[in-house]
C-alpha cells in the first residue's frame, strides 16, 4: 500500500489561497462598478436643485411628479419619450450632422480661401 498519497495538498493550497483571493476580488468590484442603479428609472429635481433618482413614477412627491424625467430603457414594455423628450433628440442628431458636414467642408473652405486670394491679387495687378 502506497503511502503519502493525498488528494488534498496542504502546501499548494496554502499557495493559491491569495491568488483566488485577488481573482474573486477582482471580479466583485467589476461587477459592482459595471452595474450601477439598475433599478432607477425616473429622475426629478426637488425644491433645492437636488437631483433624485427612483424607480417608479408614484415613487416621486406630487409636486415634482410631472417634471419627472424617464432615464430608463425604452422599447416594447416600457415608456415612450416624451414629445420635448423627442424634439430634443431631433436637434442633437441634426447638430451632430451639422457638425459633421462641417467638419467635411473644412479642407473645401480652405481651397476656396486660397481662390479667393488669388482672384483678389490678380484684380490688383490689373488696376
Amino acid at each position: 500500500m502506497a503511502r503519502n498519497v493525498h488528494i488534498f495538498h496542504p502546501k499548494e493550497n496554502i499557495m493559491r489561497r491569495p491568488l483566488r483571493l485577488a481573482v474573486v476580488m477582482g471580479f466583485g468590484a467589476g461587477i459592482l462598478l459595471v452595474a450601477g442603479p439598475v433599478d432607477a428609472q425616473y429622475r426629478y429635481m426637488d425644491n433645492k436643485g437636488a437631483s433624485k433618482v427612483v424607480q417608479y413614477k408614484l415613487d416621486v412627491p406630487g409636486p415634482y411628479r410631472e417634471a419627472a424625467v424617464w432615464i430608463g430603457p425604452t422599447g416594447i414594455g416600457k415608456p415612450a419619450l416624451s414629445e420635448a423628450q423627442r424634439q430634443a433628440k431631433r436637434r442633437e442628431d441634426a447638430y451632430r450632422r451639422i457638425g459633421a458636414a462641417y467638419a467635411q467642408l473644412v479642407p473645401y473652405k480652405k481651397a476656396e480661401t486660397e481662390a479667393e486670394k488669388e482672384c483678389r491679387e490678380r484684380a490688383e495687378a490689373r488696376d
